[in-house]
């Protein structure tokens, strides 16, 4: 399969939803015979793209429950502000996703979305020219693109980010590591990467951290495409032992395992986000 018909099949998998807010929620929970219970509003039931948002959805639930919407909570987790792909693949729920949606901080997604969009291209090359040379019509198409789900629309402005004039030098990769981790399996941070907390505290149900390193497309004594056990050996090494096979360990994209024998460039090309970054989740 080409690299054009992976990145369209990635655009066209979507993810069923079940959503039911957290007053409905609490009122369907007390006696059936009460009237409150009579009265609860039906769970909102949808599908959505893998690369959408869920804040995406708060105006249609807003108006839809009649009343706040601005958070959601799977099994009493609060969920981040991921793309709802990479939320099925930490939490791996039995579908439809369940969701409780409340009263609670709201997100600024376009701002968010563009700000890690110039942080991609920065990994990438080293500086962030290409997003910043690029007009506003160019961005707010890249923007309305997820909006959307158009991959022909992202693929066109996407083309002006990835086909640098400079060589790539390293891959925007984060690897999420759900916690709590195996009590035999620490996972440590490789020199020189930024391991921290993205939900929660250490041990929490629900919690993760995401590794984060400069990693380089190619190696620097051989110049030959580097493939993703390698570099997943080397950021986690008791993790991940063998940069061949996922002895302890493995990881998760779009819902589906990684080979470790695939070169780390070519996953970011065809598989990354709609803001560049290539997520994995770590499976054990």
């Amino acid at each position: 399969m080409s690299s054009s018909l992976i990145s369209q099949a990635l655009w066209d998998a979507r993810i069923p939803l079940h959503i039911t807010h957290a007053s409905s929620s609490s009122s369907s929970s007390s006696s059936s015979s009460s009237p409150t219970a009579a009265t609860t509003t039906p769970p909102f039931i949808t599908s959505v793209p893998r690369f959408s948002y869920l804040a995406l959805l708060l105006p249609r639930l807003t108006a839809y429950f009649n009343l706040p919407s601005s958070s959601f909570h799977f099994q009493d987790i609060q969920l981040r502000n991921l793309p709802i792909g990479l939320l099925t693949d930490l939490y791996q729920p039995p579908l439809p996703f369940r969701l409780i949606v409340s009263d609670g901080p709201a997100w600024d997604i376009a701002d968010t979305f563009l700000n890690s969009v110039k942080e991609a291209d920065y990994v990438r090359n080293g500086n962030a020219n290409q997003i910043m040379k690029m007009s506003k019509e160019h961005t707010t198409q890249l923007w309305h693109a997820v909006l959307d789900n158009d991959y022909a629309a992202f693929r066109s402005v996407n083309a002006r980010l990835l086909n640098a004039p400079v060589a790539l030098r390293h891959v925007p990769l984060r690897v999420y590591v759900p916690s709590p981790p195996p009590a035999t399996v620490p996972v440590p941070a490789a020199a020189g990467s930024s391991l921290g907390h993205e939900a929660g505290r250490e041990g929490e149900a629900g919690s993760f951290r995401v590794v984060q390193a400069l990693v380089s497309a190619v190696g620097a004594a051989d110049g030959k495409p580097r493939l993703l056990g390698q570099v997943l050996k080397e950021l986690m090494p008791r993790l991940f032992p063998s940069a061949r096979d996922p002895v302890l360990a493995g990881v998760v994209l779009h819902g589906v395992g990684v080979p470790f024998e695939a070169p780390l460039g070519e996953l970011m090309r065809e598989a990354a986000y709609p803001d560049g970054w290539l997520c994995l989740v770590v499976t054990v």
